[in-house]
């Protein structure tokens, strides 16, 4: 029992140490069956109004948003620099952001058409 449990925790290491480089950089086979795998903290939604967006999956305020929201979420997002950046590597424009949100881990998500 001993011998097996040894030889399972040293293939795991191996096994991690080994993978290690291998997760620093995404694969093209992983991008094309998972999408492009970003480490910044964002998250974005694309609203589009089809009749499958009002099924309570997202926000009313995503979904039919003020004036001042948008105003107040472009504001933000241009203001920020590590969330300009986020959205310059999704090709987002800021003026089609609709809503930012924090996160209570920090993070952003962001609403845009």
């Amino acid at each position: 029992m001993r011998r097996t449990t040894i030889a399972v925790m040293a293939g795991v290491l191996t096994a991690t140490f080994t993978a290690a480089p291998v997760l620093a950089e995404q694969s093209q086979l992983s991008t094309i069956l998972f999408g492009k795998i970003y480490n910044d903290n964002v998250t974005t939604h694309q609203i589009r109004m089809s009749r499958h967006d009002d099924d309570g999956v997202l926000p009313s305020a995503a979904l039919y948003p003020s004036t001042a929201r948008i105003t107040q979420a472009q504001a933000e997002a241009s203001q920020d620099p590590s969330l300009r950046e986020a959205l310059a590597q999704r090709k987002i424009a800021i003026h089609n952001v609709i809503w930012v949100q924090t996160a209570a881990s920090g993070g952003k998500v962001v609403y845009y058409r």
